[in-house]
């Protein structure tokens, strides 16, 4: 084990995930955080904090990586052992991603649970804005983290292994005197402030999001849960280039999360985005002094009481927020590389895309493998005897 501390900059999933694995596994860990998710009111004045907004599926959306297969395999089957230790807010979920065109079935599809093409489903059983509507696709069976149970219960699992949260904005000029000689770099779109990037044009993509509080999970025949994704014809839903956009559901015990757009940009220098391929719109609802598409609800609505007999209005106690997602570049976005830098080593973990949540415990735990000295089996082992000591130890 390691005694010596470890510093993570960055209070989202990816830094709290990181600084608990590396604590269980017996380092001495502290986070630096400039913002903490339970201070902040208004969502929409922190879009670059990823981790007020996920929907958050364990599925490997919108990201860009060569090891993404190795790094969602892991994350994947640790969240797995994490639901069977009934750990806050894991559910199962069945997940469709339904098309109105034929579509490649994706690579993913080789790494999902009880992956099928919709041909093996009843019509009335899949997702969609009519029956009479010709739809491709697939679905299958992913974990889903309930974000309002999930993240603060992985922020009390840190502080009860005896992690510590420094809330403080860290400075470029302030990396060599900070008090430890293993720097680990969560901090998202604020990583190019901190450090150098060989990325010159930091890719993000913008998101709408809705959510309806007190709706009813959605669930089908087998009292399985059901979220969807969902792209119509471009001719229904586009962006100014012409491409489809897909519109989503997720149900958690709060309610529903609703989406989506994928507004394309690039970071300024003051980590704001500049505007690349904005949603085609002929038509906004104003809630929350947000303009969110229209399709998002309407869409939404069709495919809802269609499919599922519920109900989406624009005059529900809907809330609107504005998100960014970090996908860096679609080359190689995630950064998961270490430097030496002032005589520190400084590992970097940021650039997850959409797939913050999916890839946070597979990031964790490649780069604890790269700081101790473990085989990756008899680490996941030690981690879950770990928090299960924690966890007993809390009920009793």
């Amino acid at each position: 084990m390691n005694s010596e501390k470890i510093i993570i900059i960055g209070g989202g999933v990816s830094g709290i995930t990181t600084a608990l694995t590396l604590q269980l596994l017996g380092c001495q860990t502290e986070i630096y955080t400039e913002k903490k998710a339970e201070n902040i009111a208004d969502k929409n004045t922190h879009p670059e904090f990823a981790s007020l907004f996920p929907s958050a599926s364990v599925i490997p959306h919108s990201v860009y990586s060569n090891q993404l297969e190795e790094l969602f395999q892991s994350s994947q089957s640790f969240f797995y052992e994490l639901r069977k230790r009934s750990f806050p807010g894991l559910t199962l979920q069945k997940h469709f991603e339904v098309f109105e065109f034929e579509k490649d079935r994706p690579e993913y599809g080789d790494w999902m649970m009880n992956f099928n093409s919709l041909e093996e489903f009843h019509p009335r059983e899949i997702p969609r804005r009519s029956l009479s509507q010709d739809v491709y696709g697939w679905a299958f069976d992913c974990i889903f983290a309930d974000w309002p149970l999930y993240f603060p219960g992985l922020i009390t699992l840190y502080k009860e292994s005896g992690g510590e949260i420094n809330q403080r904005k860290i400075q470029k000029r302030e990396i060599p005197s900070l008090p430890a000689d293993i720097i680990i770099n969560c901090s998202g779109t604020g990583s190019p402030d901190l450090f150098d990037d060989p990325v010159e044009k930091q890719m993000i993509l913008k998101g709408h999001l809705l959510h309806k509080p007190e709706a009813s999970l959605i669930t089908n025949s087998n009292d399985e849960i059901i979220s969807y994704n969902y792209t119509p014809k471009a001719s229904i839903y586009s962006d100014s280039s012409g491409n489809a956009c897909d519109v989503y559901c997720y149900p958690r015990k709060d309610g529903w999360i609703l989406g989506g757009s994928r507004e394309s940009g690039f970071l300024d220098n003051n980590d704001s985005e500049t505007e690349d391929s904005p949603i085609e719109n002929t038509r906004a609802y104003k809630i929350d002094s947000l303009d969110i598409p229209s399709a998002v609800i309407d869409l939404n609505q069709e495919i809802l009481n269609t499919t599922f007999g519920h109900s989406l209005e624009q005059s529900d106690k809907l809330s609107a927020l504005m998100g960014y997602r970090y996908i860096r570049n679609k080359e190689n976005g995630l950064r998961l590389d270490h430097e030496t830098l002032d005589g520190k080593t400084v590992y970097h973990n940021y650039g997850h895309g959409g797939a913050g949540v999916t890839l946070s415990w597979g990031c964790a735990i490649h780069l604890a493998n790269k700081i101790i000295s473990l085989k990756r089996s008899q680490m996941q082992s030690t981690l879950l005897d770990r928090l299960e000591e924690i966890m007993f130890d809390k009920k009793t």
